[in-house]
């Protein structure tokens, strides 16, 4: 099930997205007081105690998900929360909010960890009533594709489609492709982008995710694309082992992972972000959770009454 599945498309909807007709009148205002993403970003952090995360991960691969990753557990949360907090998957384009309707979640992954290796990005799609073995087995079909032999990408014979229009694209002589570009940013602003284009761009997911704790950095705050409609970019950080005292005096020890996501403040109001992203806490602090289909599955209410 995906969102808004059967729901028949009026005027000012768009292919990727419906229009959201029964906003207050601040957030129809703030696309136009804000235009572009970078007036609207918002900045924060969370450290969550992945102490039981990572034993629930270990028992895991023991069993029915042998290639289980911190990345699969992370992604598995996020479509959990869209699926409770619908408004999270919205985005704002010419200065109108839309509700999309697909969940799709972006991350870059490398031909390998040597200085020469080139990136790639895949963009899987997910259903409404995912488990966590479910968005592992989404995520392997796109990065199972990948060849991680070869570390460039135009000479890699088995490209993802990715790769391809990646490729293309880069092969167009500078002036070109200052046209192409203009053309290709022209027709997303009124909801035309070739569906080709817009099916393999990751620019135009629910959310991006990028783990730089695997290259052992710390997470960061990546910008969220002027192009494209992606609302929420979130960093994965190192994790690191920590001591403190609890609210008891007692010390406690455990492992903890940073997350940083910047957002687009005019998708949704701060109260369903502080939900959303609670619920993702909460699902990481528990996510045997995952393993089950969602008790209720919310939909985004968008038409006035």
């Amino acid at each position: 099930m995906v969102p808004h599945e059967g729901r028949k498309k009026r005027w000012g909807d768009r292919y990727d997205g419906f229009l959201v007709r029964n906003l207050d009148p601040m957030s129809r205002l703030e696309p136009y007081f804000m235009p572009s993403k970078t007036d609207a970003w918002v900045l924060f952090e969370d450290k969550i105690d992945i102490t039981k995360l990572e034993a629930f991960i270990k028992e895991k691969r023991k069993s029915e998900l042998p290639t289980l990753t911190m990345y699969h557990v992370i992604f598995a949360a996020i479509v959990r929360a869209f699926c409770e907090v619908p408004e999270l998957n919205r985005f704002v384009v010419n200065s109108k909010v839309y509700s999309r309707n697909e969940i799709r979640g972006s991350m870059v992954v490398m031909k390998g960890m040597r200085r020469d290796s080139e990136r790639s990005m895949i963009s899987p799609r997910f259903q409404l009533e995912d488990t966590l073995p479910d968005v592992v087995r989404r995520i392997e079909e796109e990065t199972g594709q990948i060849d991680t032999t070869t570390s460039s990408v135009i000479d890699d014979p088995n490209k993802t489609k990715f790769d391809k229009a990646e490729t293309a694209l880069g092969m167009i002589p500078a002036w070109l492709l200052k046209v192409a570009m203009w053309f290709i940013k022209k027709t997303d602003k009124h909801g035309i982008l070739p569906k080709s284009l817009h099916k393999v761009s990751p620019f135009h997911s629910s959310f991006f995710i990028t783990n730089m704790g695997s290259i052992g950095m710390d997470s960061v705050y990546h910008h969220v694309y002027e192009f494209g409609t992606l609302s929420i970019f979130g960093a994965i950080g190192r994790k690191e082992n920590y001591c403190e005292l609890d609210e008891r005096g007692e010390v406690k020890r455990g492992v903890r992972m940073k997350l940083q996501f910047v957002v687009d403040e005019r998708a949704c109001d701060g109260y369903l972000y502080a939900l959303g992203f609670r619920r993702i806490r909460s699902l990481l602090l528990r996510p045997e959770q995952l393993m089950n289909p969602p008790e209720k599955i919310e939909f985004d209410v968008i038409d006035r009454k």
